[in-house]
Order: structure tokens, then sequence, then C-alpha cells
């Protein structure tokens, strides 16, 4: 009897999953094909924070005084002192701005911001208060399996860190309900490494090239990481959205991602925001 009771349960909660799946695909479907009346007002930062973090530098050139410490690092930098701020940036707010579109949104910039302010109702502000660039030397390594044996070769890349801080919410002229979320993503040196194993000698050599980082491609990945946060901002709408209209326990433990192209939805990995406490 006890084994009947617990399959009719389990019945039961199969059949509240089922309908509760189901109301929340069909609001995120409903909110994805309304996006077109969601209003965003996209907003830049004035310029880029650039951090050297190859501190050995220091030492090499026999810098002491820790007031110039900064200015020393980023003099002698690869890559940081030739990063335009406003190509940096005017890529990345491209990107952001096109992607939003993709999705539907009706976008707006600080120079359009009078027409946004005249939207009564679902607008929202996306500010991009501060993005960092950090240079460093990223440890990296290629691996390989021959036979019961793992080789490696270890590399260190000239490599940069694009951190972000972006506000995003409901704007209204009384009440704003923006918060800050972060994200990080790293572009390095490319290596093209091989493994060559002489089955005769039975000895095994590491050939590379290198494909070394340059200015042009951190321009380039600007352009695509405001593409991607622009992906990860209608996310976080959307997963705000259904976690407002499913209360109650109804709501699943799952943040929606949506591709915009294949009209399809699936969880996120770690491919989203993270909030700022």
């Amino acid at each position: 009897m006890k084994s009947f009771f617990r399959q009719i349960l389990l019945i039961i909660s199969s059949i509240v999953l089922f309908i509760s799946c189901s109301t929340e695909r069909k609001l995120a479907v409903y909110y994805a094909k309304n996006a077109s009346s969601i209003n965003a007002l996209v907003l830049s930062p004035a310029f880029l924070y650039k951090v050297n973090q190859k501190t050995y530098l220091l030492d090499s050139l026999g810098i002491t005084d820790e007031s110039i410490f900064d200015s020393v690092l980023y003099a002698n930098s690869d890559l940081l002192q030739y990063v335009n701020d406003s190509l940096f940036l005017s890529n990345y707010i491209y990107g952001l701005k096109k992607e939003l579109a993709v999705f539907g949104i009706k976008v707006y910039g600080e120079k359009e911001m009078g027409s946004f302010l005249e939207n009564d109702s679902n607008a929202v502000l996306i500010n991009v208060a501060q993005v960092e660039l950090e240079e460093v030397l990223y440890p990296w390594e290629d691996i390989t399996q021959i036979y019961d044996t793992k080789y490696t070769y270890s590399h260190l890349l000239n490599a940069v860190y694009i951190n972000s801080w972006i506000e995003i919410g409901k704007y209204d002229q009384v009440n704003s309900t923006q918060q800050v979320y972060f994200a990080s993503d790293l572009i390095t040196d490319i290596v093209d490494g091989e493994f060559n194993y002489d089955v005769f000698s039975q000895k095994i050599q590491y050939m590379y090239n290198y494909d070394s980082l340059t200015v042009s491609q951190i321009y380039d990945y600007a352009y695509v990481l405001g593409r991607t946060y622009a992906g990860y901002t209608f996310d976080l709408l959307l997963n705000t959205y259904l976690d407002k209209k499913l209360l109650n326990g109804s709501r699943s433990d799952k943040y929606w991602r949506y591709d915009p192209i294949k009209h399809v939805f699936f969880p996120a990995q770690k491919d989203m925001f993270i909030l700022m406490e």
C-alpha cells in the first residue's frame, strides 16, 4: 500500500513539474516574441582602465619608487599603451547595440536620450559603467596522450583580460532599479603546436608556432564581446521576467538562454553575468 501511494505521489509530482515547465516555456516564448516592446538606452564609459600586471618588469628595470609603478608598467606594456580607448569602446558598444537589435529590442544611444525618456513603459537602462583591460602573462599547457603516457608543453602567452561592470535594470524617472553585473573574458596569443612521436626511437618532439596577439585583434574582440554581452543582457531580462511571473515554487532552477536566430531556449552553463553584491 505504501508503495502504491508513493507511486501516486510520484505521478502527481511529475504532472505538476510538467505543467510548471510548460508554463515557464510559454512565458519565455511570449517574452522573446514581444521583445520589440523593450526600449533600451545604452550608455558607454568615457575611457578605459588599463593595468599592466607584468610586475616582474619593475625588478628588471630596477624601479623601486612605488608612486611610479603603474606609469612605468603602462609605458612598458606590449599592448595596452597602443590601445585607443575611443576605437575599442566604439567597437564594444556597436557590437552591444547591434546584437540587442537582433533580439528585437529598440535600442537608443546617448544622443537619443531625449527620445528614450519619452517611453513610459518597458524602458531598460544598460550602462556600461566601467571596462578594464589587464595585460598579463597567461600560463597554458598543450597536452597529448600517446599510448599510456601523457606529454605536456608549457607556454607563457601574452594575454589581455577584459573586465566589464554593467548596470542593467528597469528605468523610469521616479524609481530606477539598476543592479551592477560583472563579466570577464580573455584573449591570448594563439599557439599552433604538435607533438611528433618517433615509434622507433620512442622519442617525442614538440613543434609550435605563435600567432602573437595584436592590438587589431583586441579591437575585433571588443566587438565580439559587445555582441556576447547583448545576449547575456537579454537572458538576464528574460530570467528576471520569469522569476516575477512564476512564484510559489513554480519556477524551475534553470537559467535560460535564448538564441534569436534559431529561436531556441537552452540552459546556461557559465555564459552569464555575475551579480555584484
